[in-house]
Parts: C-alpha cells; sequence; structure tokens
C-alpha cells in the first residue's frame, strides 16, 4: 500500500479530473455530481481525522487554516448541491469550487507535505494510509442526499 501522501495526491488527480469533466461535459453532469459529492467529503474527512489529526500538534496554523478551507469547500459543494444544474448560478458556483479546491490542494501539496515528511516517519506515513482509506470507505457508505 502507498503511503498516506501518495493517496491524498492521488484523490487529488482524481477529485481535480471530476470537477474538469462537471465542467466540461453536460451530459454527465448529474452522475459526476454524485461522485464528486461522495468523493470530495470522503476526502475531506479522512484527511481531517488521519493527517490533519497526527500533525495539529506539529502545525497547528497550517492544519487550522486548512480546516478552515475544508469548511469552506464544504459549504461551495453544499450551495452547488441545491442549485439547479441547468441554471447558471450552478456553473458560476462550480468555477468558484474548483478555484478554491485547487488552491487547497496546491497549498497542502507545496506546503504541508513536505513538512509532514519531514514530521513523520516512513512508518507513520505508512500506518496513516490504512486509517484514510478505512474513513473514506465509512462516508461512501452514506448516502449522497
Amino acid at each position: 500500500m502507498a503511503h498516506i501522501l501518495d493517496l491524498i495526491r492521488a484523490d487529488h488527480d482524481f477529485i481535480r479530473n471530476i470537477l474538469e469533466e462537471l465542467a466540461g461535459n453536460p451530459d454527465t453532469r448529474d452522475i459526476r455530481r454524485l461522485t464528486l459529492h461522495r468523493e470530495l467529503l470522503g476526502h475531506l474527512h479522512a484527511e481531517e481525522v488521519t493527517l490533519y489529526a497526527r500533525l495539529r500538534g506539529a502545525m497547528p496554523e497550517e492544519i487550522g487554516q486548512s480546516i478552515r478551507e475544508h469548511g469552506e469547500i464544504r459549504d461551495l459543494l453544499a450551495r452547488l448541491d441545491v442549485i439547479p444544474l441547468g441554471d447558471v448560478a450552478w456553473m458560476l458556483t462550480l468555477t468558484e469550487l474548483r478555484d478554491r479546491i485547487g488552491a487547497h490542494f496546491v497549498a497542502e501539496e507545496d506546503g504541508i507535505f513536505p513538512r509532514a515528511e519531514h514530521n513523520l516517519s516512513r512508518r507513520e506515513l505508512f500506518e496513516l494510509s490504512e486509517g484514510f482509506e478505512s474513513e473514506k470507505q465509512k462516508m461512501a457508505e452514506f448516502p449522497v442526499v
């Protein structure tokens, strides 16, 4: 199994691809919207209860900022969920969500990940991967409303 940072990077790539498809392919928006909801919420939750929980003591300001960004992303996703797919406001909100997620992913990959590799042993990074996958799976079991 890959270590947690590799799993998170793979999630980032997958979520970026879903966002691109949502923006560019109106024919699959209904199903991709559900996929984004499930994958993004599972990712945010799993990250918070594994990696962020482990790094909170070593990086309180950075982790606090990332958790606030997660809240903003959740709020945008909730707003997107109540706007009809054909409404022009839906695309505007999707663009805002995509930009916010993109900036958040870059901040993690360029800021938090290098510090995580410095603060955590390789063994810890691998151990965290099991919890990350388990937490994502738990979130996937909840129905998307």
